[in-house]
């Protein structure tokens, strides 16, 4: 078989395991988006200790936030009054695992393996949130007081220069709270529309990449050729680091690279470190933690992993159970299940690709045409009033 033929038929076997997981991943995620209003995050995760961490940690876990989509969720709930500690919790745990690859885990390497990503996720954010807000007691961050809607900083113990903002001079009322059709029409459209169209690029490179290895690589040959033990373990943390690895569209890769000879405990090392950070959170963390955070941040990351990695390999390699790639299923039910999953995964990525690349080729080249100046909210009024 030509190595084209090989790359073909890997290609499409790991679409028709995994397109129908994707599926109920993305209508899991829109779910949540639905269900988890911002303010619920703001109002559990501000504050200091133990607990604000670990309500991150665990609050990270089902949100469908990418590595680089987490940086201005994590800033915002900074700016919102959330400690460093549990900011770099909620920015660890997010993107390590999500709706969609916790069920594709699952269904390409068995129930355990799925459990163990979002466990080691919690265990990996709450130990660096920890270590940071332990370390940053030495400095403490000012205390905010809220007026109203306005959040100031007190500069002695009776008084502040700072002052409230004035009321607008037009007063709205209170937005309604959305309906059951808005709630599942912002569900669909998050779950099958924003998250398909981030994530489509990706997923795609994923997939390519993944066959790819299949198809060149004979079985065992990462274990004759790179070993076994820490090495491997530490070459995935040198490439999942610094680079964008999406926490779904790495997990094909790493099934693999598994059946290739790559033990499941490297595996893993690159499951956990590679979602979870890369050179744009480094960045941010730089900004908004600051640098020794930064570099407690990512030693908790690289260490957990590789510790999760060694213990994984040596007391629970067994409980691996690879996916049959070749797609045949005992049941004629079950396949035809899977087999409707990948087709209708399939075109919602190729339609996501299209969209994508005709945003950047055709719609990038409309004219740009200026907004309108916006109006006062009370022009309309004083014009009345005159």
């Amino acid at each position: 078989m030509t190595f084209l033929a090989a790359w073909w038929q890997s290609f499409w076997a790991l679409i028709h395991e995994s397109g129908l997981w994707l599926i109920v991943g993305f209508a899991m995620a829109g779910a949540v988006h639905a269900l988890v209003p911002k303010s619920f995050l703001t109002r559990h995760l501000a504050g200091s200790g133990p607990w604000p961490i670990l309500k991150a940690s665990l609050l990270g876990i089902p949100l469908p936030l990418c590595s680089c989509s987490v940086i201005p969720v994590a800033a915002s709930l900074r700016k919102d009054g959330a400690s460093k500690g549990s900011a770099a919790a909620f920015a660890i745990s997010t993107p390590q695992t999500g709706e969609e690859s916790i069920p594709l885990t699952w269904a390409l390497f068995g129930p355990f393996y799925a459990f163990t990503r979002p466990v080691i996720a919690i265990i990996t954010a709450f130990t660096a949130g920890l270590l940071i807000e332990l370390t940053n007691r030495k400095n403490p961050e000012p205390r905010t007081i809220t007026i109203g809607e306005q959040k100031i900083e007190p500069t002695s113990c009776c008084q502040t220069h700072a002052t409230p903002a004035p009321k607008a001079c037009c007063h709205s009322a209170p937005a309604a709270a959305p309906t059951l059709a808005q709630r599942l029409r912002s569900a669909f459209r998050h779950g099958f529309v924003t998250m398909p169209m981030d994530l489509a690029p990706w997923l795609a490179i994923g997939f390519i990449a993944a066959a790819a290895v299949t198809a060149a690589l004979p079985l065992g040959w990462i274990e004759s050729n790179i070993g076994t033990g820490l090495a491997p373990m530490l070459l995935m943390l040198l490439v999942g680091i610094p680079l964008y690895i999406c926490a779904t569209s790495s997990t094909p890769l790493a099934f693999t690279l598994v059946a290739a000879g790559l033990s499941p405990g490297a595996a893993l090392v690159l499951l956990l470190a590679g979602p979870a950070t890369n050179v744009a959170t480094i960045t941010w963390a730089l900004k908004d933690l600051g640098l020794r955070a930064t570099a407690i941040y990512l030693a908790v990351i690289a260490t957990v992993a590789v510790i999760a990695g060694l213990a994984f390999d040596a007391f629970f390699a067994q409980t691996i159970r690879l996916a049959d790639t070749l797609g045949s299923h005992e049941h004629a039910a079950l396949s035809l299940l899977f087999a409707i999953g990948s087709i209708l995964f399939t075109m919602l990525l190729a339609w996501c690709l299209t969209m994508r690349i005709w945003d950047a080729t055709v719609a990038g080249r409309a004219c740009h045409i200026e907004p309108a100046p916006s109006k006062s909210c009370c022009s309309s009024h004083e014009k009345h009033a005159s």
